[in-house]
């Protein structure tokens, strides 16, 4: 009876310093769990061969840490030509770039032997994301390749030491993606005739940038045919008031020419009635 009321006595011991030691285990995880954060793409679809703008969204969800730099890494094995990163306030863009064996033909129809793998952004001084921001981030890339997905592994380093990964790798979350599709039936564009990024033989010539303006630009009269149109109807304005103004010119001679003939007549009467008042005069002189 002794025993077991020693073990009886011991088991409420042993499940305190249990649950104790279990608190003590889940707090340090706390403390020592990452800061979090949460990554969206836009768009999330595009076509195969085409080009993309991407959208990368980045919350911090951390409610200590700020975010010091986001890397975004691209997979080696499908290389896309043009990588380019656009400008962002509070952030600046560092690139790594590799030779490949084969060149990959670029949207313009450039041969391109250095392609991009990852755009790294690095924070400016001062200018961290801080705990509950959210930045917005963008590549413009292409032809995108001859996959179902194009997935983007995203890094993010904070400013307590800490990273958050998004590889999709064991462990990891997973990476956020973009999923490609085939360019419709009689629509191939980039992705028939650059063939996921590989030139062949059968290639289509690429179309020049300025066909592409040329068959992209609204229909209609352009401006400068409206600029023509406006010259001729003012040039037509200018003949008819002309043409009125030579008209009226006539007319206004003649009324001009009847107006003065009564004082030529009036002298010629007043001359005539002279020689008849003179003999009047010397008719009634004694």
């Amino acid at each position: 009876m002794e025993y077991n009321q020693d073990q009886s006595q011991r088991r409420p011991r042993w499940a305190a310093r249990a649950a104790i030691a279990g608190a003590g285990a889940l707090a340090l995880l706390g403390v020592a769990a990452p800061a979090s954060a949460d990554v969206a793409v836009t768009p999330t679809e595009a076509v195969q061969g085409e080009g993309a703008d991407v959208t990368f969204r980045i919350t911090n969800d951390s409610k200590t840490a700020s975010i010091t730099e986001i890397d975004v890494e691209m997979p080696v094995e499908t290389p896309i030509a043009e990588v380019y990163p656009l400008s962002v306030d509070d952030w600046a863009p560092a690139m790594t770039n590799v030779k490949v064996d084969k060149p990959l033909e670029s949207l313009h129809g450039y041969q391109i032997t250095e392609v991009t793998t990852a755009v790294k952004w690095f924070a400016v001084e001062g200018r961290a994301l801080p705990p509950g921001a959210t930045t917005e981030l963008y590549l413009s890339i292409g032809p995108l390749p001859t996959t179902a997905k194009l997935q983007f592994s995203i890094i993010l380093a904070n400013s307590d030491g800490t990273q958050v990964r998004m590889t999709g790798q064991p462990g990891e979350p997973a990476a956020p993606a973009l999923t490609l599709k085939t360019a419709p039936a009689g629509q191939g564009g980039h992705a028939a005739a650059h063939n996921g990024g590989a030139a062949t033989d059968t290639d289509a010539a690429p179309v020049a940038d300025g066909d592409s303006a040329d068959d992209t630009a609204p229909s209609g009269p352009s401006y400068l045919m409206w600029s023509l149109i406006a010259l001729l109807f003012i040039g037509a304005i200018a003949i008819a008031s002309v043409i009125l103004q030579n008209r009226r010119a006539p007319a206004a001679d003649s009324a001009a020419a009847a107006d003065s003939d009564p004082e030529p007549d009036t002298e010629d009467e007043a001359a005539d009635s002279e020689p008849e008042a003179a003999e009047k005069t010397l008719a009634g002189t004694p």
